[in-house]
């Protein structure tokens, strides 16, 4: 009962995505929307992702350009990534001998294993009160599942 039980794993560690910043279109180009202007600081903030749910950048650095010019942001943030991907999921099983020809597996399974929340990209519209926001989890809270198959 207590010996041959197997474990598996799976994790997977991504880097977010970069974010692609836009602001009100106030140059009257025939597009839907314009790139900020940027102070020349650095938007990133360090720390914990769940402690700057309310600020995940600094939206200070960006600026409504002027009527009738194109903001000076590049097409993505250069130091600024939504929230990466950090999950495990884990399996146990065993087989146990009932007969000469029967065998049951027991198996049991954690998806998010621990519970790590994943939290969605912040508003990245210059002027929105969702500017720099994160208002979303994007990964489902731990799940378990356990079942038994019998094999004859």
């Amino acid at each position: 009962m207590l010996g041959g039980w197997q474990i598996n794993g799976i994790a997977t560690l991504e880097r977010g995505l970069p974010l692609a910043l836009s602001a009100p279109n106030t140059s009257q180009a025939f597009n839907k929307g314009l790139r900020p202007n940027s102070s020349g600081t650095s938007a990133r903030r360090d720390g914990a992702v769940d402690a700057r749910l309310n600020q995940y950048f600094a939206t200070s650095a960006f600026s409504q350009p002027a009527p009738f010019a194109l903001g000076n942001t590049a097409r993505t943030l250069p130091d600024v990534r939504a929230d990466g991907v950090r999950n495990f999921d884990l399996s146990l099983f065993k087989q146990f001998k009932l007969r000469e020809r029967a065998t049951l597996e027991f198996r049991a399974e954690l998806f998010n294993a621990f519970n790590t929340p994943q939290f969605g990209a912040p508003g990245t519209t210059l002027g929105s009160n969702a500017f720099g926001v994160v208002s979303s989890q994007v990964n489902p809270a731990r799940q378990a599942q356990s079942g038994a198959k019998l094999l004859f």
